[in-house]
């Protein structure tokens, strides 16, 4: 028998003496027959799974006139095999109404209850009276989606206020399980809303004695939060401390990055990659220098404004450098607040970030809002973790997060499936002549645009092809020394690399021809192309 199945019938917590039994009962079957009674040809009844949907708002209910039954009702079905009864519900829900956004409020089984079927016919055969041993979970569905009938089994889909239902079910039975229904659904919507203010105490008596010691954290310097800030986009923390440090030796202030010359700027960027970052700090720190008197702008919209700072930096210097009560909402707070909430939602999409946001800005403290700032990073950085199990045992917020206490923290949060890369094959030339090596100027648009870059061309070329290319470059090259594999990742591309090394007789005034020296402190050279040398 299939113990996650067990467990989760042993996790409801039965609010009447009918659901108590409902429960014991499908306990003692399930210990008698197994998984078959998960199979509707099981001799004492079978496992059937609905879904009880309600809208955002939880104000109105999806169902539909079910031929069988002759009343308007909830979405379900047989389990048929399947041990995943969330899923079963959300698969029925999907086919009878045909709604495709929709997702659990919860984990939470909110009702376990034995309903007696009459006899009937099912697509002309004859069926026996037998029960139905039915778990229903909650499901939440947008209501502008487009909404159609099973024709087979229902008719007739519909959003009903809640308090119409009894208007439109004929069967009177029904109507105390859809009560409960929506009453439990408004109290777990209730527990959600309050986690954010419920989570403020634990979390800041947490913070200062869990933080970590980084650089960035030692004084509230709005350039210091800033460059930290831009350069943990896309970037590990332990990655970026050294180049932190190089760039604010080299640029230890705003008036310093305005005026830096770009090949200086790109060069100490260099291996951060997405260099339109610095590119847009550069022009930020312009625009602070010139319309500021180079004093950093003190409220929300004015750094908003400022070019790359997006909603996230600009809650992050707000919150932590003025004390201003805005949420810097990343990747990290996302999956805290989807974990604590357990909101099966995309949390990619622009409405869950929305959401979030507003939650956090209702409840920030007038006191302490860059503390709660940081807080919630580190909260995700090292205990809400990205990659792995959440380390549950170590959380402040343990005893409020609503996925700890369902079991469901593992499959949080929901993500929308990312884009599929694309995959380009190059052949890149690294060609020597007097121990210099040849590289160029990238276009001024596009990827990796108005940088430096090893010669290369689309395609994989062999040793001949490749030697004949670069005869026509005027490097009159000599022989081919090795030949390596390479690939780089970028967000939405794959490079597969063949890295060519040829000795050259001629420096071509195609390209500029470099010193290793010049390559490691003049030339910044993208990480796509020093994978090649090295």
């Amino acid at each position: 028998m299939s113990t996650p199945l067990i467990a989760e019938i042993q996790s409801f917590s039965p609010h009447t003496d009918a659901e108590a039994a409902a429960k014991s009962k499908l306990l003692s079957l399930l210990a008698q027959y197994g998984e078959s009674l998960l199979s509707r040809d099981c001799e004492a009844g079978h496992i059937t799974c609905s879904g009880f949907i309600l809208s955002p708002d939880l104000r109105e209910t999806l169902m539909a006139y079910h031929l069988i039954y002759q009343s308007v009702g909830w979405t379900g079905g047989h389990a048929d095999g399947d041990a995943d009864l969330c899923g079963v519900a959300l698969r029925e829900a999907v086919e009878e109404t045909s709604v495709t956004t929709i997702h659990p409020q919860s984990r939470r089984i909110l009702s376990i209850d034995i309903l007696p079927v009459p006899p009937h016919e099912k697509r002309g055969v004859p069926v026996a009276p037998h029960l139905h041993y039915n778990v229903t979970y909650g499901l939440i569905a947008p209501k502008n989606q487009k909404i159609a009938e099973k024709p087979d089994e229902n008719r007739d889909v519909m959003w009903i206020p809640v308090g119409e239902i009894a208007a439109h079910c004929t069967e009177p039975q029904m109507l105390p399980i859809y009560e409960k229904l929506v009453q439990r659904m408004q109290k777990i919507g209730e527990e959600q809303a309050n986690i954010p203010q419920n989570m403020l105490r634990p979390l800041l008596d947490w913070y200062p004695s869990h933080k970590r010691d980084l650089p960035w954290r030692q004084d509230g310097e709005p350039y210091h939060v800033w460059v930290s800030e831009i350069m943990l986009q896309q970037t590990r923390v332990e990655a970026v401390k050294g180049y932190y440090k190089r760039f604010l030796d080299a640029l230890p202030d705003v008036q310093a990055l305005a005026a830096c010359p770009e090949d200086k700027l790109l060069k100490l960027w260099e291996g951060l990659g997405y260099y339109n970052r610095v590119r847009n700090m550069q022009k930020a720190a312009v625009t602070i220098v010139q319309d500021y008197g180079g004093q950093f702008p003190q409220n929300y919209a004015e750094i908003r404004a400022l070019s790359g700072i997006g909603e996230y930096t600009a809650g992050a210097i707000s919150s932590i450098c003025f004390g201003l009560p805005e949420p810097a909402v990343d990747g990290n707070v996302l999956r805290v607040m989807a974990r604590l909430t357990e909101d099966f939602r995309n949390i990619l999409s622009s409405q869950f970030k929305a959401h979030v946001t507003q939650q956090l800005r209702q409840v920030y403290p007038q006191a302490d809002c860059g503390m709660l700032t940081q807080a919630l990073m580190e909260l995700g950085a090292t205990v809400c973790v990205p990659n792995g199990a959440p380390h549950c045992r170590e959380c402040p917020l343990a005893a409020i997060c609503m996925a700890a206490q369902q079991g469901s923290a593992a499959i949080l949060p929901v993500r929308e499936k990312k884009m599929n890369r694309r995959t380009e094959e190059r052949t890149v030339f690294v060609l020597q002549c007097s121990g210099k090596i040849a590289i160029r100027k990238r276009p001024a648009r596009g990827l990796l645009s108005g940088l430096w870059e090893l010669p290369n061309v689309e395609g994989f070329l062999d040793a001949q092809a490749a030697a004949t290319l670069c005869a026509q470059w005027g490097t009159k090259p000599q022989e081919v020394e090795k030949i390596v594999e390479r690939r780089h990742i970028f967000t939405h591309i794959t490079w597969e690399m063949r890295g060519v090394f040829l000795q050259c007789a001629a420096e071509s005034p195609e390209f500029v021809w470099a010193a290793p020296q010049e390559l490691a402190e003049v030339y910044s050279l993208p990480t796509a192309f020093r994978c090649v040398l090295d």
